[in-house]
Protein backbone atom coordinates (compact mmCIF):
# COMPACT_ATOMS: atom_id res chain seq x y z
CA UNK A 1 0.00 0.00 0.00
CA UNK A 2 1.78 3.31 -0.67
CA UNK A 3 1.06 6.26 2.25
CA UNK A 4 1.65 9.61 1.85
CA UNK A 5 3.90 11.04 4.20
CA UNK A 6 2.56 14.06 5.83
CA UNK A 7 5.03 17.17 6.99
CA UNK A 8 5.87 17.70 10.44
CA UNK A 9 5.13 21.54 10.76
CA UNK A 10 5.36 21.82 14.65
CA UNK A 11 9.40 22.93 15.38
CA UNK A 12 10.15 26.32 16.28
CA UNK A 13 13.83 27.64 14.91
CA UNK A 14 15.51 29.94 16.76
CA UNK A 15 16.42 33.08 14.95
CA UNK A 16 20.24 33.05 13.97
CA UNK A 17 22.28 33.77 16.72
CA UNK A 18 19.43 34.14 19.23
CA UNK A 19 19.28 33.14 22.58
CA UNK A 20 17.09 29.15 22.23
CA UNK A 21 15.13 30.08 25.94
CA UNK A 22 12.16 28.44 26.10
CA UNK A 23 8.61 29.10 25.17
CA UNK A 24 6.49 30.78 27.51
CA UNK A 25 3.60 29.35 25.91
CA UNK A 26 4.36 25.74 26.19
CA UNK A 27 2.25 23.08 27.42
CA UNK A 28 2.77 20.52 30.17
CA UNK A 29 3.04 17.55 29.83
CA UNK A 30 0.23 15.07 30.98
CA UNK A 31 0.99 11.48 31.02
CA UNK A 32 -1.28 8.76 29.08
CA UNK A 33 -3.13 6.39 31.19
CA UNK A 34 -0.28 4.16 31.31
CA UNK A 35 0.12 1.56 28.12
CA UNK A 36 -0.88 -2.01 27.16
CA UNK A 37 -0.98 -5.49 28.47
CA UNK A 38 1.47 -5.56 31.32
CA UNK A 39 3.53 -2.49 30.62
CA UNK A 40 5.28 -1.38 33.61
CA UNK A 41 5.84 1.71 34.30
CA UNK A 42 7.89 3.70 37.09
CA UNK A 43 5.94 6.58 38.24
CA UNK A 44 7.61 6.81 41.01
CA UNK A 45 7.21 10.77 42.30
CA UNK A 46 10.34 13.32 42.55
CA UNK A 47 11.32 14.28 46.01
CA UNK A 48 9.92 18.03 46.00
CA UNK A 49 12.39 20.55 44.48
CA UNK A 50 14.55 17.59 43.01
CA UNK A 51 13.65 18.67 39.34
CA UNK A 52 14.76 22.09 37.23
CA UNK A 53 12.27 23.62 34.97
CA UNK A 54 13.54 24.28 31.50
CA UNK A 55 13.34 27.42 31.92
CA UNK A 56 15.67 27.67 35.21
CA UNK A 57 18.18 24.75 33.74
CA UNK A 58 20.32 27.12 31.53
CA UNK A 59 20.16 30.98 32.12
CA UNK A 60 20.20 33.97 30.56
CA UNK A 61 24.13 35.17 30.61
CA UNK A 62 25.59 32.54 28.23
CA UNK A 63 26.81 30.12 30.46
CA UNK A 64 25.27 27.85 28.42
CA UNK A 65 27.95 28.30 26.21
CA UNK A 66 31.23 27.98 25.54
CA UNK A 67 33.05 30.45 22.78
CA UNK A 68 36.58 29.23 21.10
CA UNK A 69 38.17 32.04 18.89
CA UNK A 70 39.31 31.07 15.32
CA UNK A 71 42.64 31.81 15.45
CA UNK A 72 43.08 29.57 18.48
CA UNK A 73 42.39 26.35 15.85
CA UNK A 74 45.24 25.45 13.63
CA UNK A 75 44.26 22.43 11.92
CA UNK A 76 45.29 18.95 12.64
CA UNK A 77 46.76 20.15 16.42
CA UNK A 78 45.03 20.61 19.79
CA UNK A 79 43.94 23.88 20.99
CA UNK A 80 45.06 24.99 24.30
CA UNK A 81 42.54 23.92 27.33
CA UNK A 82 39.54 26.12 27.44
CA UNK A 83 37.75 26.42 30.39
CA UNK A 84 33.66 26.41 30.24
CA UNK A 85 31.70 29.09 32.23
CA UNK A 86 29.99 25.95 34.26
CA UNK A 87 30.50 22.41 34.41
CA UNK A 88 28.78 20.76 31.85
CA UNK A 89 27.61 17.23 31.01
CA UNK A 90 26.39 17.64 27.33
CA UNK A 91 28.15 19.67 24.55
CA UNK A 92 27.18 20.32 20.84
CA UNK A 93 27.19 23.12 18.32
CA UNK A 94 25.42 24.65 15.19
CA UNK A 95 25.63 22.64 12.35
CA UNK A 96 26.72 25.83 9.88
CA UNK A 97 29.97 25.98 12.37
CA UNK A 98 30.87 22.46 12.40
CA UNK A 99 29.59 20.96 9.02
CA UNK A 100 32.82 20.17 7.24
CA UNK A 101 35.47 20.93 10.06
CA UNK A 102 36.23 16.88 10.60
CA UNK A 103 36.07 18.07 14.07
CA UNK A 104 37.22 16.10 17.57
CA UNK A 105 36.34 17.27 21.22
CA UNK A 106 37.74 16.04 24.70
CA UNK A 107 36.82 16.79 27.90
CA UNK A 108 37.69 16.47 31.82
CA UNK A 109 36.29 17.63 35.05
CA UNK A 110 38.92 20.28 36.37
CA UNK A 111 42.44 19.50 36.03
CA UNK A 112 41.36 15.41 35.95
CA UNK A 113 41.66 12.57 33.13
CA UNK A 114 40.84 13.78 29.11
CA UNK A 115 38.22 11.77 27.81
CA UNK A 116 39.13 10.18 24.37
CA UNK A 117 38.91 12.48 21.57
CA UNK A 118 35.59 12.25 20.12
CA UNK A 119 33.90 13.26 16.54
CA UNK A 120 31.32 16.78 16.73
CA UNK A 121 29.42 15.56 13.22
CA UNK A 122 26.16 16.86 12.10
CA UNK A 123 23.60 13.99 10.61
CA UNK A 124 21.41 15.68 8.38
CA UNK A 125 18.44 13.48 8.48
CA UNK A 126 17.56 14.31 12.23
CA UNK A 127 15.17 16.96 12.39
CA UNK A 128 11.38 17.26 11.39
CA UNK A 129 9.94 16.51 8.62
CA UNK A 130 10.35 19.17 5.66
CA UNK A 131 13.19 20.82 7.66
CA UNK A 132 17.55 20.27 8.30
CA UNK A 133 19.55 19.69 10.63
CA UNK A 134 20.58 22.96 12.49
CA UNK A 135 22.84 21.19 15.10
CA UNK A 136 25.45 18.58 15.64
CA UNK A 137 24.42 15.49 17.22
CA UNK A 138 25.49 16.27 21.03
CA UNK A 139 28.41 14.47 22.94
CA UNK A 140 27.96 13.37 26.47
CA UNK A 141 30.79 14.05 28.87
CA UNK A 142 29.25 13.55 32.54
CA UNK A 143 30.51 16.59 34.80
CA UNK A 144 33.17 18.43 32.67
CA UNK A 145 34.54 21.62 32.69
CA UNK A 146 37.70 21.62 30.54
CA UNK A 147 37.54 21.42 26.95
CA UNK A 148 40.48 21.17 23.77
CA UNK A 149 39.26 20.55 20.00
CA UNK A 150 41.12 19.74 16.85
CA UNK A 151 40.25 20.05 13.68
CA UNK A 152 41.05 19.66 9.74
CA UNK A 153 40.75 23.31 9.02
CA UNK A 154 40.38 26.57 10.68
CA UNK A 155 36.59 27.18 10.66
CA UNK A 156 35.23 30.77 9.18
CA UNK A 157 34.49 32.35 12.90
CA UNK A 158 34.59 31.59 16.22
CA UNK A 159 33.33 28.15 17.26
CA UNK A 160 30.47 28.52 19.94
CA UNK A 161 30.05 25.23 21.81
CA UNK A 162 26.99 24.89 23.04
CA UNK A 163 26.43 23.17 26.62
CA UNK A 164 23.82 21.24 28.52
CA UNK A 165 24.23 20.75 32.78
CA UNK A 166 21.33 18.65 34.60
CA UNK A 167 21.55 19.56 38.29
CA UNK A 168 23.21 16.60 40.39
CA UNK A 169 19.96 16.67 42.65
CA UNK A 170 18.24 15.79 39.14
CA UNK A 171 20.59 12.92 38.86
CA UNK A 172 20.42 11.57 41.74
CA UNK A 173 16.57 11.83 41.89
CA UNK A 174 16.31 10.37 38.28
CA UNK A 175 18.47 7.64 38.87
CA UNK A 176 16.33 6.77 42.51
CA UNK A 177 13.06 6.85 40.61
CA UNK A 178 14.57 4.23 37.69
CA UNK A 179 15.44 2.17 40.49
CA UNK A 180 12.00 1.97 41.56
CA UNK A 181 10.62 1.99 38.36
CA UNK A 182 8.68 -1.44 38.50
CA UNK A 183 6.94 -0.20 41.52
CA UNK A 184 3.76 0.46 39.67
CA UNK A 185 2.21 -1.03 37.24
CA UNK A 186 -1.15 -0.33 35.54
CA UNK A 187 -3.38 -1.95 32.84
CA UNK A 188 -4.64 0.85 30.70
CA UNK A 189 -7.61 0.13 27.99
CA UNK A 190 -6.49 -1.94 24.88
CA UNK A 191 -6.33 0.86 22.31
CA UNK A 192 -4.98 -1.52 18.95
CA UNK A 193 -5.39 -5.43 17.55
CA UNK A 194 -1.92 -5.68 18.96
CA UNK A 195 -2.43 -4.86 22.71
CA UNK A 196 -4.72 -7.71 22.99
CA UNK A 197 -1.66 -10.46 22.04
CA UNK A 198 1.59 -8.85 22.33
CA UNK A 199 3.37 -8.54 25.65
CA UNK A 200 4.49 -4.68 26.19
CA UNK A 201 7.92 -4.25 27.62
CA UNK A 202 8.47 -2.09 30.84
CA UNK A 203 8.86 1.38 29.95
CA UNK A 204 10.16 3.83 32.50
CA UNK A 205 8.39 7.00 31.60
CA UNK A 206 8.72 10.71 31.22
CA UNK A 207 6.98 11.07 34.94
CA UNK A 208 10.74 9.90 36.09
CA UNK A 209 12.97 11.87 33.90
CA UNK A 210 11.00 14.64 32.85
CA UNK A 211 9.72 16.12 35.55
CA UNK A 212 9.89 20.34 34.64
CA UNK A 213 10.05 19.45 30.83
CA UNK A 214 7.64 20.78 28.70
CA UNK A 215 6.89 20.16 25.12
CA UNK A 216 6.65 23.76 23.15
CA UNK A 217 3.53 22.26 21.69
CA UNK A 218 0.67 20.05 21.48
CA UNK A 219 2.35 16.47 20.09
CA UNK A 220 1.36 15.98 17.01
CA UNK A 221 -0.30 12.19 15.93
CA UNK A 222 0.74 10.31 12.29
CA UNK A 223 0.49 6.98 11.03
CA UNK A 224 2.85 4.56 12.54
CA UNK A 225 4.00 2.05 9.74
CA UNK A 226 7.79 1.62 10.25
CA UNK A 227 10.64 2.01 13.28
CA UNK A 228 13.70 3.35 13.05
CA UNK A 229 16.51 2.39 14.80
CA UNK A 230 19.10 5.23 15.52
CA UNK A 231 22.09 5.60 17.84
CA UNK A 232 22.87 8.64 19.82
CA UNK A 233 26.73 9.01 19.24
CA UNK A 234 27.48 9.48 22.81
CA UNK A 235 29.95 7.61 24.48
CA UNK A 236 29.45 3.53 25.43
CA UNK A 237 30.56 3.84 28.78
CA UNK A 238 28.00 5.31 31.03
CA UNK A 239 26.69 3.59 34.28
CA UNK A 240 23.24 2.51 34.65
CA UNK A 241 22.64 5.72 36.88
CA UNK A 242 23.56 8.36 34.06
CA UNK A 243 20.86 7.01 31.44
CA UNK A 244 17.88 8.90 33.05
CA UNK A 245 20.16 12.16 33.00
CA UNK A 246 21.79 11.42 29.57
CA UNK A 247 17.85 11.16 28.02
CA UNK A 248 17.17 14.62 30.02
CA UNK A 249 20.47 16.31 28.77
CA UNK A 250 19.05 14.78 25.07
CA UNK A 251 15.86 16.46 25.35
CA UNK A 252 16.98 19.90 26.89
CA UNK A 253 19.79 20.29 24.27
CA UNK A 254 16.80 19.15 21.12
CA UNK A 255 14.48 21.92 22.76
CA UNK A 256 16.78 24.84 23.58
CA UNK A 257 19.28 24.72 21.24
CA UNK A 258 17.54 22.65 17.99
CA UNK A 259 14.74 24.44 18.50
CA UNK A 260 12.22 21.33 18.37
CA UNK A 261 9.37 21.02 20.66
CA UNK A 262 10.82 17.87 22.16
CA UNK A 263 12.83 15.34 21.75
CA UNK A 264 13.47 14.19 18.86
CA UNK A 265 12.95 10.36 19.35
CA UNK A 266 10.36 8.31 20.47
CA UNK A 267 11.93 5.75 22.79
CA UNK A 268 15.83 5.78 23.75
CA UNK A 269 16.87 2.31 25.00
CA UNK A 270 20.25 2.33 27.05
CA UNK A 271 22.78 -0.47 26.87
CA UNK A 272 21.07 -2.17 30.05
CA UNK A 273 18.04 -2.54 28.07
CA UNK A 274 16.53 0.29 29.98
CA UNK A 275 13.22 1.87 28.00
CA UNK A 276 12.90 5.51 28.18
CA UNK A 277 9.60 7.23 26.98
CA UNK A 278 11.15 9.93 24.35
CA UNK A 279 9.20 12.59 22.90
CA UNK A 280 5.46 13.70 24.93
CA UNK A 281 2.03 12.24 23.68
CA UNK A 282 1.56 8.95 24.64
CA UNK A 283 3.85 5.58 24.55
CA UNK A 284 0.82 4.07 22.75
CA UNK A 285 -0.18 7.33 20.61
CA UNK A 286 1.05 7.33 16.95
CA UNK A 287 3.56 10.60 18.22
CA UNK A 288 4.98 12.58 15.39
CA UNK A 289 8.71 12.87 16.12
CA UNK A 290 11.96 14.61 14.38
CA UNK A 291 13.94 11.56 14.44
CA UNK A 292 14.11 11.23 10.57
CA UNK A 293 13.40 14.00 8.24
CA UNK A 294 10.39 13.30 5.33
CA UNK A 295 9.20 10.15 7.47
CA UNK A 296 8.84 11.33 11.05
CA UNK A 297 4.73 11.28 10.32
CA UNK A 298 5.06 7.45 9.17
CA UNK A 299 7.33 6.28 11.76
CA UNK A 300 8.18 5.45 15.84
CA UNK A 301 12.02 6.33 16.49
CA UNK A 302 14.23 4.58 18.66
CA UNK A 303 17.52 5.43 19.36
CA UNK A 304 19.93 3.35 21.31
CA UNK A 305 22.48 5.56 23.86
CA UNK A 306 25.82 5.07 22.59
CA UNK A 307 28.41 5.33 19.68
CA UNK A 308 27.77 1.92 17.69
CA UNK A 309 29.82 2.93 14.57
CA UNK A 310 32.60 0.25 15.49
CA UNK A 311 31.38 -1.40 18.38
CA UNK A 312 28.06 -3.74 18.48
CA UNK A 313 25.52 -3.28 21.17
CA UNK A 314 24.89 -5.00 24.08
CA UNK A 315 22.55 -8.03 23.52
CA UNK A 316 20.51 -6.47 26.55
CA UNK A 317 19.70 -3.24 24.29
CA UNK A 318 18.97 -5.67 21.00
CA UNK A 319 16.21 -7.76 23.36
CA UNK A 320 15.00 -4.45 24.55
CA UNK A 321 14.83 -2.56 21.24
CA UNK A 322 13.30 -5.50 19.42
CA UNK A 323 10.58 -5.95 22.12
CA UNK A 324 10.05 -2.54 21.89
CA UNK A 325 9.33 -2.75 18.17
CA UNK A 326 7.48 -5.57 18.67
CA UNK A 327 5.08 -4.11 21.06
CA UNK A 328 4.87 -0.64 19.38
CA UNK A 329 4.04 -1.87 15.68
CA UNK A 330 1.72 -4.17 16.73
CA UNK A 331 -0.02 -1.02 18.80
CA UNK A 332 -0.72 0.09 15.40
CA UNK A 333 -2.22 -2.78 14.11
CA UNK A 334 1.39 -2.95 11.88
CA UNK A 335 2.90 -6.27 10.91
CA UNK A 336 6.81 -6.38 12.05
CA UNK A 337 7.73 -8.39 9.70
CA UNK A 338 7.99 -7.60 5.47
CA UNK A 339 8.27 -4.00 3.93
CA UNK A 340 5.74 -1.01 3.38
CA UNK A 341 5.70 1.25 0.54
CA UNK A 342 5.61 5.00 1.60
CA UNK A 343 6.07 8.55 -0.52
CA UNK A 344 8.88 10.61 0.29
CA UNK A 345 8.51 14.51 1.59
CA UNK A 346 11.55 15.07 0.61
CA UNK A 347 13.54 17.77 2.23
CA UNK A 348 17.56 18.59 2.65
CA UNK A 349 17.83 15.81 5.00
CA UNK A 350 16.19 12.58 3.25
CA UNK A 351 17.72 10.41 0.84
CA UNK A 352 14.81 10.72 -1.82
CA UNK A 353 13.08 13.33 -3.53
CA UNK A 354 9.77 14.34 -2.79
CA UNK A 355 6.63 12.67 -4.39
CA UNK A 356 9.22 9.43 -5.04
CA UNK A 357 7.79 6.00 -3.58
CA UNK A 358 10.28 3.92 -1.30
CA UNK A 359 10.01 0.90 -0.53
CA UNK A 360 11.62 0.38 3.32
CA UNK A 361 11.39 -2.56 5.99
CA UNK A 362 9.43 -2.37 8.98
CA UNK A 363 12.50 -2.18 10.67
CA UNK A 364 14.68 0.16 9.26
CA UNK A 365 17.94 1.92 9.54
CA UNK A 366 18.19 5.83 9.61
CA UNK A 367 20.64 6.32 6.80
CA UNK A 368 17.79 3.79 4.61
CA UNK A 369 15.63 7.08 4.71
CA UNK A 370 18.27 10.18 5.28
CA UNK A 371 21.56 11.43 4.78
CA UNK A 372 23.18 9.92 7.87
CA UNK A 373 25.62 7.44 9.16
CA UNK A 374 23.34 6.71 11.48
CA UNK A 375 22.40 3.83 13.53
CA UNK A 376 26.67 3.72 13.06
CA UNK A 377 28.17 1.06 11.15
CA UNK A 378 28.20 -2.04 13.36
CA UNK A 379 24.32 -1.68 14.36
CA UNK A 380 23.44 -1.27 10.46
CA UNK A 381 24.99 -4.50 9.89
CA UNK A 382 23.04 -5.98 13.13
CA UNK A 383 19.53 -5.05 11.32
CA UNK A 384 19.00 -8.37 9.85
CA UNK A 385 19.85 -10.07 13.17
CA UNK A 386 17.75 -7.34 14.84
CA UNK A 387 14.71 -8.17 12.83
CA UNK A 388 14.87 -11.58 13.59
CA UNK A 389 14.70 -11.24 17.41
CA UNK A 390 11.50 -8.77 16.79
CA UNK A 391 9.84 -11.27 14.72
CA UNK A 392 6.91 -11.59 12.70
CA UNK A 393 3.85 -10.99 13.43
CA UNK A 394 0.60 -9.72 11.51
CA UNK A 395 -2.52 -7.78 12.94
CA UNK A 396 -5.98 -9.94 13.57
CA UNK A 397 -8.69 -9.34 12.26
CA UNK A 398 -11.06 -6.17 13.02
CA UNK A 399 -14.61 -5.80 13.01
CA UNK A 400 -16.23 -2.65 13.68
CA UNK A 401 -20.06 -1.94 13.22
CA UNK A 402 -22.32 1.17 13.41
CA UNK A 403 -25.93 1.35 13.68
CA UNK A 404 -27.88 4.76 13.75
CA UNK A 405 -31.86 5.35 13.96
CA UNK A 406 -34.10 4.38 11.08
CA UNK A 407 -36.50 7.03 11.82
CA UNK A 408 -35.67 10.82 11.72
CA UNK A 409 -34.06 13.00 14.31
CA UNK A 410 -35.48 16.53 15.50
CA UNK A 411 -32.94 19.17 14.66
CA UNK A 412 -31.40 19.84 17.59
CA UNK A 413 -32.26 16.35 19.09
CA UNK A 414 -30.02 13.53 20.77
CA UNK A 415 -29.04 11.07 18.06
CA UNK A 416 -28.54 7.59 19.27
CA UNK A 417 -25.48 5.33 17.98
CA UNK A 418 -24.13 1.93 19.04
CA UNK A 419 -21.94 -0.60 17.44
CA UNK A 420 -19.80 -3.79 18.00
CA UNK A 421 -16.02 -4.33 18.27
CA UNK A 422 -14.61 -7.67 17.28
CA UNK A 423 -10.82 -8.78 17.26
CA UNK A 424 -9.88 -12.08 15.34
CA UNK A 425 -13.61 -12.49 15.94
CA UNK A 426 -13.41 -12.24 19.76
CA UNK A 427 -15.11 -9.28 21.70
CA UNK A 428 -12.74 -6.20 22.27
CA UNK A 429 -13.38 -5.12 25.61
CA UNK A 430 -11.92 -1.65 27.11
CA UNK A 431 -11.15 0.05 23.71
CA UNK A 432 -11.84 3.63 22.95
CA UNK A 433 -14.08 4.31 19.99
CA UNK A 434 -14.18 7.52 18.97
CA UNK A 435 -17.42 8.73 16.18
CA UNK A 436 -17.02 11.26 14.04
CA UNK A 437 -18.92 13.22 11.41
CA UNK A 438 -18.19 14.41 7.85
CA UNK A 439 -17.80 18.08 7.91
CA UNK A 440 -18.95 20.96 5.48
CA UNK A 441 -15.23 20.75 4.31
CA UNK A 442 -15.13 17.16 3.81
CA UNK A 443 -12.99 16.39 6.73
CA UNK A 444 -13.66 14.14 9.70
CA UNK A 445 -14.53 15.56 12.62
CA UNK A 446 -14.96 13.87 16.46
CA UNK A 447 -18.34 14.01 18.07
CA UNK A 448 -18.39 11.40 20.11
CA UNK A 449 -16.54 8.85 21.86
CA UNK A 450 -17.06 5.45 24.14
CA UNK A 451 -15.54 2.64 25.80
CA UNK A 452 -16.39 -0.76 24.37
CA UNK A 453 -17.86 -3.05 27.13
CA UNK A 454 -16.87 -6.52 27.75
CA UNK A 455 -18.82 -8.01 24.89
CA UNK A 456 -17.58 -5.04 22.58
CA UNK A 457 -20.46 -3.37 22.61
CA UNK A 458 -20.56 0.54 22.48
CA UNK A 459 -22.92 3.34 21.92
CA UNK A 460 -22.87 7.42 21.79
CA UNK A 461 -24.93 10.17 22.29
CA UNK A 462 -24.55 13.51 20.99
CA UNK A 463 -26.32 16.54 19.39
CA UNK A 464 -27.95 15.94 15.83
CA UNK A 465 -27.70 18.91 13.86
CA UNK A 466 -27.03 18.21 9.96
CA UNK A 467 -27.56 15.17 7.71
CA UNK A 468 -24.17 13.86 6.97
CA UNK A 469 -22.12 10.80 7.21
CA UNK A 470 -20.97 9.28 10.01
CA UNK A 471 -18.74 6.33 11.32
CA UNK A 472 -17.06 4.89 13.94
CA UNK A 473 -12.57 4.75 14.36
CA UNK A 474 -10.51 3.00 16.17
CA UNK A 475 -6.71 1.95 16.07
CA UNK A 476 -6.76 3.23 12.00
CA UNK A 477 -10.20 0.92 11.08
CA UNK A 478 -13.12 2.45 10.54
CA UNK A 479 -16.74 1.23 10.49
CA UNK A 480 -19.27 1.03 7.45
CA UNK A 481 -20.28 5.06 6.93
CA UNK A 482 -24.11 5.53 8.11
CA UNK A 483 -26.37 8.57 7.33
CA UNK A 484 -28.42 9.31 9.70
CA UNK A 485 -32.02 10.50 8.95
CA UNK A 486 -32.98 14.48 10.03
CA UNK A 487 -36.06 16.10 11.06
CA UNK A 488 -34.78 19.75 9.87
CA UNK A 489 -36.99 22.71 11.04
CA UNK A 490 -38.22 25.05 8.37
CA UNK A 491 -40.24 28.19 8.86
CA UNK A 492 -41.30 30.26 6.06
CA UNK A 493 -42.32 34.84 6.42
CA UNK A 494 -45.59 35.76 5.06
CA UNK A 495 -44.56 37.49 1.63
CA UNK A 496 -45.93 40.45 -0.28
CA UNK A 497 -49.93 39.36 -0.14
CA UNK A 498 -50.47 41.18 -3.49
CA UNK A 499 -47.98 41.09 -6.15
CA UNK A 500 -48.59 42.03 -9.56
CA UNK A 501 -48.38 39.57 -12.44
CA UNK A 502 -44.84 38.59 -13.62
CA UNK A 503 -42.87 40.42 -10.82
CA UNK A 504 -40.63 38.59 -9.15
CA UNK A 505 -41.72 38.12 -4.91
CA UNK A 506 -39.11 38.03 -2.21
CA UNK A 507 -39.07 35.12 0.13
CA UNK A 508 -37.63 35.14 3.31
CA UNK A 509 -37.17 31.86 5.69
CA UNK A 510 -35.27 29.79 8.09
CA UNK A 511 -34.18 26.45 7.31
CA UNK A 512 -31.95 23.85 10.71
CA UNK A 513 -30.38 20.82 9.70
CA UNK A 514 -30.29 21.16 5.51
CA UNK A 515 -27.93 22.87 3.53
CA UNK A 516 -30.19 23.59 0.57
CA UNK A 517 -33.76 23.62 -0.15
CA UNK A 518 -36.88 24.31 -2.84
CA UNK A 519 -39.09 26.79 -2.92
CA UNK A 520 -41.97 25.95 -4.58
CA UNK A 521 -45.30 28.36 -5.85
CA UNK A 522 -48.03 26.52 -6.80
CA UNK A 523 -51.41 28.36 -8.70
CA UNK A 524 -54.68 27.73 -8.02
CA UNK A 525 -56.19 26.37 -11.29
CA UNK A 526 -59.64 24.64 -11.50
CA UNK A 527 -60.03 24.21 -8.16
CA UNK A 528 -56.52 22.64 -7.33
CA UNK A 529 -53.35 24.13 -6.77
CA UNK A 530 -50.58 23.06 -9.32
CA UNK A 531 -46.75 24.13 -9.41
CA UNK A 532 -46.05 27.04 -11.16
CA UNK A 533 -42.29 28.08 -10.06
CA UNK A 534 -40.00 26.33 -8.49
CA UNK A 535 -36.21 27.69 -6.81
CA UNK A 536 -33.61 25.84 -5.40
CA UNK A 537 -31.75 27.79 -2.68
CA UNK A 538 -28.57 27.63 -0.60
CA UNK A 539 -28.95 27.81 3.07
CA UNK A 540 -26.76 30.57 4.53
CA UNK A 541 -26.36 30.16 8.13
CA UNK A 542 -30.16 29.35 8.63
CA UNK A 543 -31.28 31.70 6.28
CA UNK A 544 -33.17 31.23 3.20
CA UNK A 545 -33.72 33.98 1.03
CA UNK A 546 -34.12 34.37 -2.50
CA UNK A 547 -36.78 36.09 -5.45
CA UNK A 548 -39.39 33.52 -7.45
CA UNK A 549 -41.65 34.55 -10.25
CA UNK A 550 -45.30 35.63 -10.32
CA UNK A 551 -46.20 33.94 -13.93
CA UNK A 552 -50.22 34.47 -13.52
CA UNK A 553 -53.31 35.61 -11.74
CA UNK A 554 -54.86 33.98 -8.67
CA UNK A 555 -54.34 32.88 -5.84
CA UNK A 556 -50.38 31.50 -5.11
CA UNK A 557 -49.28 29.01 -2.30
CA UNK A 558 -45.82 29.43 -1.05
CA UNK A 559 -44.02 26.78 0.76
CA UNK A 560 -40.33 25.95 1.62
CA UNK A 561 -39.38 21.64 1.49
CA UNK A 562 -36.83 19.73 1.83
CA UNK A 563 -36.44 15.78 0.94
CA UNK A 564 -33.77 13.73 3.20
CA UNK A 565 -33.54 10.16 4.07
CA UNK A 566 -36.33 9.42 2.20
CA UNK A 567 -38.56 11.92 3.84
CA UNK A 568 -40.06 15.11 2.64
CA UNK A 569 -40.74 18.04 5.01
CA UNK A 570 -42.33 21.07 4.56
CA UNK A 571 -42.99 24.88 6.05
CA UNK A 572 -46.11 25.87 6.65
CA UNK A 573 -48.13 27.23 3.56
CA UNK A 574 -48.49 31.40 2.85
CA UNK A 575 -50.36 32.90 0.54
CA UNK A 576 -50.53 35.89 -1.63
CA UNK A 577 -52.62 37.21 -4.74
CA UNK A 578 -51.73 38.33 -7.78
CA UNK A 579 -53.51 40.70 -9.78
CA UNK A 580 -53.42 42.23 -13.50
Amino acid sequence: MDRLARPNDHAHRPAAGADDGPSTGGIATTRRQAVHAGVAVGAAAWVAGGAASLAGAVTGDRDDELRIPRDAIDPGEPTRTFRAPRRFDLLGARADDVRGLGLRVRARAAGGRWSPWRSLGVHDGHAPDGEAATMADPLWFAGAREVQVRARRRPDTALRLRLVTVPTKVKRASARAVRREATSTRRAAPRSAGDLRVDAPAIIPRSVWATGLRPRATPAMGDVQVAFVHHTVNRNDYAREESAAIVRAITEYHVRSNGWNDIGYNFVVDRFGQIFEGRAGGMDQPVVGAQAAGWNSFSTGIAIIGDFTATRPPDAALDAVAALIRWKLAVHGVPTAGSVTLTSIGGSGNQHPQGRAVTLPRVVGHRDGTKTDCPGAVLYGLLPELRRRVGGTTAPAVALTLEGPDDPVDYGGRLALAGRLTVGGEPAPGCRVTVQKRGESGRWVDIGAATTAADGSWSVECKWRRAAPVRAVWDGHSSPEVTPPIRPRLSLEQPTRRVRKGSRVRVRGRARGVDVVDVYVRRRVNGEYRVVARRRLKVRGSRVTGRVPVRGAGVNRIRVEVRTGGHTYRSPTRYMRAVR
